[in-house]
């Protein structure tokens, strides 16, 4: 097996840049159109939360194994937003919407 050369590291990587670009559009629409049709939040948009989430937790430890602070800085970040949206939306949850 051999390694890949720039020009071929280049073409992959801008392959699965667009791909994953139009995946996430999709979702985004599929999501949004079985919201407004149907008032629910659908798969689609569970998918495309957790793909994010997927994003940042793994380009969070990738930063931290080179040793880049931003990572740490990223990661901790990411869990307090996380962590202020379930205690809000709980909060709506309970006093709103129950």
């Amino acid at each position: 097996m051999r390694k890949m050369d720039e020009m071929e590291l280049r073409v992959n990587q801008k392959g699965i840049k667009w791909s994953w670009a139009f995946t996430v559009f999709s979702l985004f629409i599929w999501a949004g159109y079985s919201f407004i049709k149907g008032q629910e939040v659908s798969m689609p948009f569970f998918l495309l939360i957790l793909q994010f989430l997927v994003y940042f937790l793994i380009t969070s430890i990738e930063k931290m194994r080179v040793d880049d602070n931003g990572g740490k800085k990223q990661l901790l970040i990411s869990f307090v937003i996380i962590l202020f949206l379930v205690v809000f939306g709980g909060i709506l949850y309970f006093t709103i919407g129950h």
